[in-house]
């Protein structure tokens, strides 16, 4: 299957000044919007069942219609108390997600997570 040219249409932005590692200084500037072709490089169609990456391997009983507490407290539970691997379970479940909704609270709950292990 012949492989289609995409259009990448990059936004102008405003770079920050900064200094080498040799010492040369770099003065802020404003970087123009460009435009170039790049080949596709996916697959075409959906991805199968099979193929899809994230393949949670606890269950936690974890849904963004239940009080935070209660929310939190399952997660901690499946994963044996260890606030790292809830915390990283989370962040998971966040990046994957299509729901707004839930992609919001799952990182609430990481972020809780990851400082209540910061803590320890």
């Amino acid at each position: 299957m012949a492989r289609k040219k995409l259009t990448i249409r990059r936004k102008g932005y405003h770079r920050k000044g900064y200094t080498r590692k040799d010492g040369t200084k770099v003065s802020p500037a404003y970087v123009p919007p460009s435009t170039y072709k790049a080949e596709d490089r996916g697959e075409s169609g959906r991805t199968p069942k099979s193929k899809k990456w994230y393949k949670p391997t606890t269950t936690m009983n974890w849904s963004k219609d239940m009080p935070v507490a209660e929310r939190r407290r399952n997660a901690l539970r499946a994963h044996g108390g260890d606030a790292l691997a809830t915390a990283r379970a989370l962040q998971a479940l966040s990046n994957v997600t299509t729901d707004r909704e839930t992609k919001r609270e799952a990182e609430k709950d990481a972020k809780y997570f990851f400082d209540l292990h910061k803590k320890k």
